[in-house]
Order: structure tokens, then sequence, then C-alpha cells
């Protein structure tokens, strides 16, 4: 049997939770859905719903002004 090992590997999960949204944004969970839903980062896998990290970053980046 060979088995595959992985150490000491950290990976940033590219879709989020609703709670990781919030914590995220900084924003309640009201504001955080309705401003994932706003900008097209809702994810529906089967019945979970996830945010996609990456959409959320360019909208961020885009009120601030950082490329």
């Amino acid at each position: 049997m060979n088995k595959k090992v992985i150490q000491n590997t950290h990976i940033t999960p590219r879709l989020l939770n609703t709670d990781e949204l919030m914590a995220y944004s900084g924003l309640g969970r009201n504001r955080s859905v309705e401003l994932g839903d706003k900008i097209g980062a809702r994810v529906q896998v089967g019945r979970r719903v996830l945010w996609d990290r990456m959409k959320l970053d360019e909208y961020f980046n885009s009120l601030t002004g950082v490329k």
C-alpha cells in the first residue's frame, strides 16, 4: 500500500463558508450575504452556499485602488 503523507502544508481555501465570509469581510451575516450576492461571489455546491474569496478580493481591491 502506498500512502501519501502531507506534512506542514497550509492551503488557503478559495471558497469560504458564511461564517468565514463574515470574518473575512468584517461585516455581519446579513450584510456579508448581501455583499456576496451583489458581487456574484456566491457558489452553490449541492445545498451548501460558499463564497468565492477571489471575487471578494477583486471587489475590495476596486474599492481601495489596490492593483
